[in-house]
């Protein structure tokens, strides 16, 4: 789409096990800035002291700014990795794009004399996109399409629905490619190495 595809409107990034930023990719840093906070709050919203609600084959999705949003058309895909060893994620990767459209008073999601979150568009504080491996369509759907209301506001669901399906499916698919690039690390070096090094990037920033 123009926003991702041509505008480049995107970033990508690695995270350790903590949702620490490890690395990003030299995009854009109002998107960057935020990513890792992001990541800690599905991170903190998914768990119960020790246990976490989240395994292999879940991908959360999010663009709320109190859960490390910027404004509500950038839309946050985050993929926790797991391995056999671990019953928590050992690294996490997270997309963020700029979606031409996410409901609210004004095509294009920006309006420019809004007062309140729900005029700009749908938002989303956390949800499983994928659960078990099976790309939620009809509840990622709904809440797309469903206006997010306030009295008063006659706001609307997103108008450019197809867009933002092919949109979060390609975020999930840049995501999935960057776990099988650390995979390809971990096998060659071990993960213990790779999160060594995770931590000594971190610590050289």
């Amino acid at each position: 789409r123009p926003n991702i595809k041509e505008r480049k409107d995107f970033s990508c990034a690695i995270f350790g096990p903590d949702g620490g930023l490890v690395a990003n990719a030299p995009h854009l840093p109002v998107h960057l800035g935020s990513m890792q906070d992001a990541v800690r709050y599905q991170l903190q919203y998914w768990s119960n002291g020790d246990n976490i609600d989240i395994k292999e084959g879940d991908v959360l999705v999010s663009n709320h700014p109190k859960a490390g949003g910027t404004h509500l058309p950038d839309i946050t895909v985050i993929t926790p990795v797991f391995n056999k060893k671990s019953k928590k994620p050992i690294f996490w990767l997270a997309s963020r794009g700029h979606h031409a459209d996410i409901g609210g008073i004004a095509p294009g999601s920006m309006p420019p004399f809004s007062k309140y979150l729900c005029e700009e568009g749908v938002a989303i504080e956390a949800f499983k996109l994928v659960k078990n491996g099976i790309f939620q369509e009809k509840d990622i759907t709904t809440m797309l399409t469903t206006p997010n209301k306030k009295a008063g506001i006659d706001a609307k669901g997103t108008r450019n629905l197809s867009d933002n399906l092919s949109d979060l499916k390609a975020q999930i698919a840049a995501n999935n490619k960057g776990i099988e690039l650390m995979n390809m690390l971990i096998n060659e070096y071990s993960l213990e190495v790779v999160q060594a090094y995770m931590i000594y990037i971190q610590n050289n920033a």
